[in-house]
């Protein structure tokens, strides 16, 4: 298994502008480090415009900074342990238009619906589907008709 921190990458990156150094060719290194000789040529082509600069391996972006400070993350996380009842919402269910509403008017923050699921992942939250249950089905009357009348049915066969 090839080790891809970055130490590690800037080691087969040294290599690399080592034994271009000594004459091998680019699928010959390929060959040697186990990798497409098209990184090598990448490497090669960085290499020689940016010299040793380029063996440095770039730490990642951080991406955009969030909307909402660690604190107010840590705010909502209690606000929706405390229930969508307790937010005035008809139902005790929380659904990513409501978490997204509750965000705005709790923090003037705007947030897409569909981003809400991010947010919620972030804060340990899972999607909790409700089961679908008919309201009007008798669940005593069902497991009556599984203990007596399946097995009779199951019995009897073509």
């Amino acid at each position: 298994m090839r080790l891809k921190s970055d130490a590690a990458i800037e080691f087969r990156f040294e290599l690399i502008a080592k034994l271009s150094g000594e004459g091998k060719t680019q699928t010959a290194i390929a060959q040697l480090l186990q990798c497409s000789q098209a990184w090598v040529s990448k490497f090669l082509k960085r290499y020689r415009q940016a010299g040793t600069a380029a063996v440095k391996v770039r730490p990642a972006s951080g991406g955009k900074a969030a909307y909402l400070r660690q604190e107010q993350f840590e705010r909502l996380k209690g606000m929706l342990l405390q229930g969508a009842l307790h937010h005035r919402f008809p139902t005790d269910n929380w659904t990513r238009e409501r978490i997204a509403a509750l965000i705005q008017e709790q923090f003037s923050v705007h947030y897409h619906p569909s981003h809400v699921s991010k947010l919620m992942r972030k804060l340990g939250f899972t999607l909790q589907k409700p089961r679908r249950r008919s309201f009007k089905k008798d669940q005593e009357a069902v497991r009556k008709w599984y203990q007596d009348t399946l097995p009779a049915l199951k019995k009897k066969g073509p």
